[in-house]
């Protein structure tokens, strides 16, 4: 039977006046037939590897506390589109070397392959977000000029700001429909005009997953640099306001890149050393190109009222026993007027 395949893909925030969520593209196709969930998941084993051999059988999902019926689990490399945030303000002034080298990992993890057409946006964040390489599909250029590219600064540190013009200039540049935001940096914030619930519900409707690796430590120990250098790149245009370099957002780092990366279905690591950083930034880089995408009809959750419409997901894999170790990141949830729709004709 020839299946009909169309998307609806809702990449705006349906509620909010804020000038960014009026520039990202509305992307839409007819839907027919059958209305269908998407909720991409990663998932890595007992040994921290990307799992490569699960079946739809060895998932639970359950959304609004009733469990759903799984129709499909596909997994397939697709080509990605990655933006990476290099933090170098003031912050990270003794971490230097460490976004650098997590930076050129990211773009070395895999070697460039024919089949697939993966490109890459670098941002810096420091007193503002700067776009330093428009997506590119040529690596190896990036990695040539890494050390003047991510330079440390005296700047401050706009992080919150950052990840909005990041998935914004994912929307409006990438070229692949698989992309995904992976941030280096401490997590603090201090000069931001987005706040940590904006950017949280931000990233809840745009539907990429975002990924953050922090530095040890043993990173603290490497001298700055002599001279730090400004960035140079295209700037985005955002106001800031006057607030103190350094104070309790730098602390709260950590506790903030999980929250928003959770939401996302993705996560924080922390790289103790260089080989665990390179280890790292290699399992990430896998785990967004094949990732499993598992699709469901609704069924009695449909008139359930919800706050802001948003219905929570509950995934798990089963027997809990058989996957013991195993780490699992999903979306916990969606807007039902904005998620993403597929239709796969007659379903039975």
């Amino acid at each position: 039977m020839r299946f009909l395949f169309l998307v609806l893909t809702l990449s705006a925030l349906a509620e909010g006046n804020s000038s960014e969520q009026s520039q990202v593209k509305l992307k839409t196709a007819i839907v027919a037939d059958v209305e269908l969930v998407q909720i991409p998941v990663i998932v890595f084993n007992d040994k921290g590897m990307v799992a490569t051999d699960l079946q739809k059988d060895d998932f639970r999902l359950v959304e609004d506390g009733i469990e759903q019926r799984l129709l499909y689990c596909d997994k397939e490399r697709e080509s990605v589109s990655l933006v990476i945030l290099g933090d170098v303000s003031q912050s990270m002034t003794r971490k230097i070397q460490f976004v650098q080298e997590a930076t050129e990992s990211i773009l070395e993890a895999l070697p460039p392959d024919s089949r697939y057409q993966d490109e890459y946006s670098v941002f810096g964040i420091e007193n503002q977000a700067v776009q330093l390489v428009p997506f590119t599909k040529d690596q190896q250029s990036i990695v040539r000029r890494l050390s003047a590219l991510l330079a440390s600064t005296n700047g401050a540190t706009a992080l919150f700001d950052g990840i909005y013009a990041g998935a914004l200039a994912a929307d409006r540049e990438a070229e692949n429909s698989r992309r995904a935001v992976i941030i280096i940096s401490d997590g603090g914030d201090n000069h931001s005009r987005h706040n940590l619930r904006q950017t949280k519900r931000f990233l809840e409707e745009v539907g990429l997953p975002v990924f953050a690796v922090m530095a040890g430590h043993e990173f603290e120990e490497l001298p700055p640099p002599e001279t730090p250098p400004r960035l140079r790149g295209i700037p985005i245009p955002i106001p800031m306001p006057d607030v103190d370099f350094v104070g309790p957002a730098e602390r709260r780092g950590p506790q903030d890149l999980r929250t928003l990366t959770e939401v996302t279905g993705g996560g924080v690591f922390t790289a103790h050393d260089p080989e665990g950083l390179d280890r790292i930034v290699r399992t990430i880089s896998l785990a967004v190109r094949y990732q499993y995408v598992l699709s469901y009809q609704t069924l009695g959750t449909e008139q359930i009222k919800t706050q802001n419409n948003w219905h929570g997901i509950r995934l798990e894999l089963i027997p809990s026993g058989k996957f013991k170790g195993y780490s699992i990141y999903y979306k916990r949830g969606y807007y039902r007027n904005s998620r993403e729709l597929t239709s796969r004709g007659n379903l039975k």
